[in-house]
């Protein structure tokens, strides 16, 4: 595996201690640190300078190994409250979309993105658990494939809403007392299978016109979700398996690619696998990505060789966030070549600028 010269796009997954479940009991956490407001604005200062071009919020309905001893916040809210204290980079929370409204979830994402200056994205979710359904009571578990049919349409509903309102809607002309152009604003009018939403939007079309929408692949229904993507984010598996993946998302227009890994830092490998062996003594962690045991210099050839196969980058999900933080910052961020990305967050993606699907449409 060859290695490339170019600067990777680079997310970091931020859990309230790290992604393994004992990771609050290895550097003696009190695990209601994770409740201030204080932790989480820490724990994305400290991304952002490991050189991060991203972070992202986890969110579920159902507690896991990881915040079962925190509970879980909800990601959005999480990601506006941080968004003063990083002025540089995204911030990409969860939104489970099996069970919650696209309107609502547009109108969150619009006002995270205003919030941040035009840093927001938003990474949709699906579960088909039957404990997640009975907490609605609206509809039963779905099939993989159905959770796909249904996640493609909401990401539909989330573009067609922020689209909704023109960039010019707002006026503001004192002297009428008109402050909103009602022609720039327009019912989107979407029938589908799962949703029927009129629209338009009550807030207005986000800084970034449409924030980024990120998916994670985890198996062929997943895949064809992020199809609709403009990134995509794959666990890291065997090279030849990552490259035929990159292929198939290339073929189907996914603009960005990033492997999905664990990592677990040290001075070298046998340290850090000792590191994981003490975890997973105290408890199993059960990875759904292959994990990263390690010096920064070797995760940054790594990352170089992924983008040789054909991906973008990485998203980083730091086992302990105590330990793997600070050396992502020392180890590993001075190696990468270039300077961190600044602007939007569509921009710091390198992707073109969004056009609104109605404007197109009238000046066709």
């Amino acid at each position: 595996m060859t290695e490339s010269t170019s600067r990777p796009v680079l997310g970091i997954a931020l859990e309230p201690f790290g992604w393994h479940p004992a990771a609050f009991a290895e550097v003696g956490a009190d695990p209601l640190e994770a409740t201030s407001a204080e932790h989480w604005v820490g724990l994305a200062r400290s991304a952002e300078a490991a050189a991060a071009d991203l972070v992202t919020f986890e969110d579920s309905f159902s507690l896991t190994a990881r915040d079962r001893l925190t509970g879980r916040f909800d990601a959005t809210l999480l990601a506006a409250r941080v968004a003063p204290a990083v002025p540089r980079i995204g911030l990409v929370p969860t939104v489970t979309a099996t069970h919650t409204e696209p309107f609502h979830a547009s109108k969150a994402i619009a006002t995270l993105d205003y919030v941040s200056g035009g840093r927001a994205g938003v990474l949709p979710a699906t579960t088909g658990a039957a404990a997640d359904a009975a907490l609605f009571g609206r509809k039963q578990p779905q099939d993989p494939v159905s959770r796909a049919a249904e996640a493609r349409e909401y990401v539909e509903v989330l573009r067609d809403l922020w689209d909704s309102w023109e960039d010019d809607a707002i006026v503001k002309d004192v002297a009428t007392g008109r402050f909103v152009d009602r022609d720039r604003l327009h019912y989107i009018d979407f029938q589908g299978e799962n949703f029927s939403v009129k629209g338009p939007s009550i807030t207005p079309r986000p800084p970034q016109g449409r924030p980024p929408v990120i998916v994670r692949v985890t198996d062929a229904a997943a895949e064809a979700v992020a199809a609709d993507a403009d990134v995509a984010i794959v666990p890291a598996a065997a090279d030849e398996d990552l490259a035929d993946t990159a292929r198939r998302l290339r073929a189907a227009g996914v603009p960005l690619l990033l492997v999905d890994v664990t990592v677990h830092l040290a001075d070298s490998e046998r340290t850090a696998q000792r590191r994981i062996e003490k975890l997973d003594r105290r408890e199993p962690a059960d990875d759904d990505t292959l994990v990263f045991a390690g010096t920064g210099e070797s995760l940054a050839r790594t990352v170089s060789g992924w983008q040789s196969l054909g991906f973008d980058g990485a998203r980083l999900r730091p086992g302990v966030n105590a330990v793997d933080l600070p050396r992502l910052r020392a180890a590993f961020a001075p190696l990468l070549p270039g300077a961190p990305r600044a602007g939007t967050l569509r921009e710091i993606l390198g992707l073109a600028p969004a056009v609104n699907r109605f404007v197109a449409v009238k000046g066709a």
